[in-house]
């Protein structure tokens, strides 16, 4: 029993450090399940936490030590899958606020630098309640002014392909 509640006592003092002190410590970061580590430092103490609880808690009530230690297993693992799914969750509640490449094809934009034929200017589109400016070329070579709505058709490194709206 005294193992049990010596692993609940360890588990709780590293749930308590990592919410005091913040910052998650990865030990294997490249084994990671949607961003969230699948052998953090929190996840490993909630672990610890629940199965020390759950094996004293049944030693206590007579059970074998053998018994106890699946109780507690059992009852640790799915603390731990509740952990991530619950972590899971959160992180994919979170907005980023960074406009991404692959975002930018079918926005609609406004030439803002106008575009000479088979040169480059600079479109302005909305996304995500912000402005973006990148250097755009016509996809059809031709030149496009200033002042025209266009529609994004493709990103090729820095630069947008762009079509005139009609």
């Amino acid at each position: 029993m005294l193992v049990f509640l010596g692993l609940a006592i360890v588990g709780l003092l590293l749930t308590v450090v990592s919410a005091f002190f913040g910052h998650d410590f990865e030990a294997h970061p490249e084994l990671e399940i949607g961003g969230v580590g699948f052998f953090s430092l929190r996840a490993m103490s909630i672990f610890l936490l629940t199965f020390g609880t759950i094996g004293a808690l049944s030693h206590w009530l007579g059970r074998p030590t053998l018994a106890s230690s699946l109780w507690g297993l059992v009852a640790g693992v799915g603390t731990y899958a509740l952990y991530i799914v619950a972590m899971q969750l959160v992180r994919s509640q979170q907005a980023s606020s960074l406009i991404e490449d692959r975002e930018l094809p079918g926005l609609t934009g406004m030439v803002t630098v106008a575009i000479a034929a088979g040169g480059v200017g600079e479109v302005t589109c909305r996304l995500k309640g912000q402005a973006t400016r990148r250097f755009a070329r016509s996809a059809s070579r031709q030149a496009i002014a200033e002042g025209v709505l266009v529609k994004v058709r493709e990103v090729q490194g820095d630069v947008l392909l762009v079509d005139p709206m009609s």
